[in-house]
């Protein structure tokens, strides 16, 4: 099992943010922010020090919680600073953005990091349908026409038109190509059966977010057979867990820190207004019906489960390691996404829980062997994802 490190980036004085969205910029100290994208940094260093695989990037958009409106920027900052571990891309909100500037983004920052990207397509949470004023009933038929054109762009070899329902280009000639080739790993951020299918035909991984191992497990085990059904095996490293995690040298001590952080009202994620959500939760269960899904929206189902909720590995090293084990062995997790920042964690609290999770729960999950325990996965199949002279294992 592999480790990643979520670089929220997040505003050091993100617990004092009213519990809302989108966040006043009137909160925002420009000496803070520049401080904490500097200590957002010295995380990632250290977690390339200790020992993880990746460090990846997301997009969010009007709060402090994570100040990366623009990942592909952000990444290319890590990626001069760290230069081992994998960028993960996770990711870009396709529906909200133009894909062909997607596309450019991967290929420039495949380029720059030596074929080192790991990418990733998402839909977003549902506030972010309102950042670039998105129709929510559109998101779905958006994200799919957006990786079609995406994965084409980088992939042609010649200039094509593209004539589609959302997208329309007389000339897509994308500069520079990817150094993996065909492509860097590809993940889909999903929990629905139309976004699983499109992963399973394209040979591309899938990602799920803060979800319970049990409904983890539902999710990936529907990918898989989709897979099979394709005729082919997804690896290990192509199914991909973002959680939160809260370590301490004791469970007693995990503990009181997450009861405290609670007691003072701290709330993780995005909230927004009651009628808002419920306009942008219609509409978007609206397609979900239309379409068949058989999962939860990708909106987040981890909406309105409070801190607890969202923060699923808490304890000590061995209780977490036996978390991520669970998540290895019942949901075929190869590579876990890590989000030690959560508001009211201080940047010291946080290098703390890096360097303990090096010492002491990166041992014992390396020695999860690639698909043991687990019915999904047969380590010896290939995949979509490139690889380079550097790195001979594809990572998804």
């Amino acid at each position: 099992m592999k480790a990643s490190y979520f670089a929220c980036m997040g505003y050091a004085g993100r617990d004092e943010f009213p519990p809302d969205w989108p966040v006043a910029p009137a909160y925002q100290d420009s000496t803070i922010t520049m401080r904490s994208y500097d200590e957002g940094m010295d995380e990632c260093e250290l977690a390339e020090e200790v020992g993880f695989d990746w460090l990846s990037l997301s997009e969010h958009h009007y709060s402090g919680n994570r100040m990366t409106p623009n990942p592909a920027v952000m990444a290319a900052a890590v990626a001069q600073r760290c230069r081992r571990a994998r960028i993960a891309l996770l990711g870009q909100l396709l529906p909200i953005i133009n894909p062909v500037r997607a596309a450019e983004e991967i290929g420039m920052l495949d380029n720059l990091t030596v074929g080192r990207l790991v990418v990733a397509f998402m839909r977003g949470v549902v506030s972010e349908d309102q950042v670039y004023d998105l129709n929510p009933a559109e998101g779905r038929e958006r994200l799919v026409e957006g990786m079609d054109l995406v994965l084409k762009a980088l992939t042609e070899p010649q200039p094509f038109s593209w004539e589609g329902r959302y997208y329309r280009y007389r000339t897509v000639s994308v500069w520079p190509k990817p150094v993996q080739q065909p492509l860097p790993p590809v993940i889909v951020a999903t929990r629905s059966e139309d976004a699983l299918s499109y992963a399973a035909l394209n040979r591309l991984g899938v990602g799920i977010s803060y979800d319970p191992v049990e409904a983890t497990a539902r999710v990936t085990e529907r990918y898989v057979q989709l897979c099979r059904d394709a005729g082919w095996e997804p690896e290990p490293d192509q199914i991909v867990y973002r959680g939160g995690i809260c370590l301490a040298e004791t469970d007693r001590e995990a503990e009181a820190v997450m009861d405290g952080l609670e007691a003072r009202g701290v709330q993780r994620g995005l909230a927004v207004g009651p009628t808002l959500s419920r306009a942008i939760a219609s509409a978007r269960a609206g397609e979900a019906f239309d379409k068949g899904r058989i999962f939860a929206a990708d909106s987040g189902t981890p909406a309105g489960r409070g801190l607890r909720g969202m923060v699923g590995f808490v304890g000590s090293p061995d209780t977490v390691a036996a978390q991520l084990k669970a998540f290895h062995d019942q949901a075929g997790v190869g590579v876990v996404d890590l989000a030690f920042q959560q508001p009211g964690i201080t940047h010291e609290q946080v290098l703390r829980g890096i360097e303990l999770f090096g010492r002491e729960v990166l041992p014992q999950i390396k020695e999860f062997q690639a698909g043991r325990g687990s019915p999904h996965h047969d380590a010896d199949q290939s995949s979509r994802g490139g690889e380079t002279a550097d790195t001979q294992v594809r990572e998804e």
